[in-house]
């Protein structure tokens, strides 16, 4: 897991960067993402590797709703280096997760060929380029996790994206991305203030359908997913990144 050189070039997103520090939260459709064809290859590969995410071992009661890798990432603004590192730890306070915080949790990792694709370092280097200027914050190095989740849904079992409820993730940004949706209903993503008052809703649909959030200052959660055809799968796929000051 070697370091790789970011070669994707950072585009205007084409959303005002304003809306997003005025409201504290942004929605990009997934079409609207300006991604060169040369990146734009790499998705293929890049949404195969949800079929490989091993059952979340920290759920409660047995259940196996969610599916999970995780990936670490030092970004380093100033030369345009992002380092893949083999920490698979991560740890929420009981106060941020009070479904599952509170513990050291372990993950398996994201697989060698997702640390590496293109299309990944894309959607990293141009989100977090977008909270930037925003919210006018600069710096050196960024500490990036990144989430695979998977969540499934069938006749017996309904899917919680977020059982812990409306919640913030203990971050300073975080964004989520839609890699794809099937045979499901629900999934509606809400927005909260700090006060706990609704400030939108909205449900990604199409690949790459995502939502910037400012954690500090937000809230969030996602309605259960229940399936329609209980002949077939159904499931949820999701992209979350976390960026952070690095501090290491």
């Amino acid at each position: 897991m070697g370091n790789t050189t970011l070669k994707a070039k950072i585009f205007n997103l084409g959303i005002d960067p304003e809306e997003l520090m005025k409201k504290g939260y942004q929605f990009l459709s997934g079409s609207e993402w300006p991604v060169p064809a040369s990146i734009a290859r790499c998705w293929a590969a890049f949404a195969r590797s949800w079929n490989d995410l091993p059952q979340d071992p920290y759920l409660k009661d047995g259940a196996t709703f969610r599916q999970r890798r995780i990936g670490r990432f030092i970004f380093r603004d100033v030369n345009g280096h992002i380092d893949p590192t083999s920490c698979t730890q991560f740890f929420q306070s009981k106060a941020i997760n009070s479904y599952a915080g509170g513990v050291e949790r372990t993950f398996s990792p994201l697989h060698d060929v997702t640390y590496h694709n293109k299309l990944l370092h894309y959607i990293i280097a141009n989100s977090l380029e977008h909270f930037c200027s925003a919210f006018g914050v600069r710096n050196d190095c960024w500490d990036i996790t990144l989430h695979q989740f998977r969540i499934v849904a069938n006749g017996e079992v309904v899917g919680l994206p977020t059982p812990e409820g409306i919640h913030r993730d203990g971050h300073k940004f975080i964004s989520m991305h839609l890699i794809g949706r099937e045979n499901m209903t629900g999934g509606v993503s809400s927005i909260y203030n700090d006060a706990g008052d609704k400030q939108a809703e909205l449900t990604l649909q199409q690949p790459l359908d995502s939502l910037f959030v400012a954690d500090q200052w937000m809230k969030h959660g996602v309605t259960p997913i229940r399936v329609v055809d209980p002949g077939r799968p159904a499931y949820r796929d999701l992209l979350v990144i976390d960026y952070n000051f690095y501090e290491g």
